[in-house]
């Protein structure tokens, strides 16, 4: 069956859908004139989406019903729902680790930071050191002196635990000056002397302060746990 278009007149040899292939308008055009299977066809593309929305429209309804209804007791004894407290718990066990790390992370000492806290440790164990020797350690003796027994007459060490590197795994720079405190310093991350980035010690550290210096007690006889904070004369043992 042929087909005239109202509007552009053009001939249409089989008219599949109510729509002109030539000028592209549509055609007021009723399914039954057309031919049997395109009316077929519209048909069944009709019919589908009308179940399709039909679906739908029940699915909204009883979802709607379940959210509005009242809450059964029995959904707390559902797998479901203790699969749904367990994930909420890991996420808010999550959140609070992850807070918890940022907070240590803040908290944390900086490269610098640790290594002017090392010059000053060592700069007092130094003071200590004279003290009660009389003199710095030399230049051969080093830092070691603070540690281990040099041979001196009135050594009362150690003075500290161990010796360590700096936090860029570079040994604590020490030399011996006469008249004055010897140059203590870490060599920074250039790994360099004499540079700008050169972490050197409080100089007053170098004078520990003769109450904290009489009362020194070497580690080896501390008892464990026992922290010496000044020296008393009437005492023989520490408080």
């Amino acid at each position: 069956m042929k087909y005239r278009c109202p509007y552009c007149k053009g001939i249409i040899e089989k008219l599949r859908a109510p729509k002109c292939p030539h000028c592209g308008r549509y055609m007021a055009i009723n399914i039954p004139l057309l031919d049997k299977e395109t009316a077929r066809e519209l048909g069944e593309k009709h019919r589908h989406r009308h179940r399709m929305l039909e679906r739908i429209h029940k699915q909204y309804e009883r979802q709607k019903q379940e959210l509005s209804g009242a809450l059964s007791p029995s959904v707390f004894r559902t797998p479901s729902f203790y699969l749904g407290v367990m994930f909420v718990m890991a996420i808010a066990g999550a959140l609070l680790f992850n807070a918890v790390d940022n907070s240590v992370a803040a908290k944390r000492e900086t490269r610098y930071q640790r290594a002017m806290r090392h010059v000053d440790i060592l700069a007092e164990a130094l003071g200590r050191y004279h003290f009660h020797v009389g003199h710095y350690p030399s230049d051969e003796q080093g830092l070691a002196a603070l540690v281990r027994d040099p041979g001196e007459p009135r050594w009362n060490g150690p003075y500290i635990s161990h010796l360590r590197a700096d936090p860029w795994d570079t040994p604590f720079v020490y030399q011996w000056r006469s008249g004055a405190p010897p140059l203590l310093l870490s060599a920074g991350p250039d790994r360099q002397v004499g540079t700008d980035d050169d972490v050197a010690p409080d100089l007053q550290r170098f004078d520990p302060g003769t109450a904290w210096t009489n009362g020194w007690v070497s580690a080896e006889k501390r008892l464990p746990g026992v922290t010496i904070l000044k020296h008393d004369p009437t005492t023989s043992a520490a408080d």
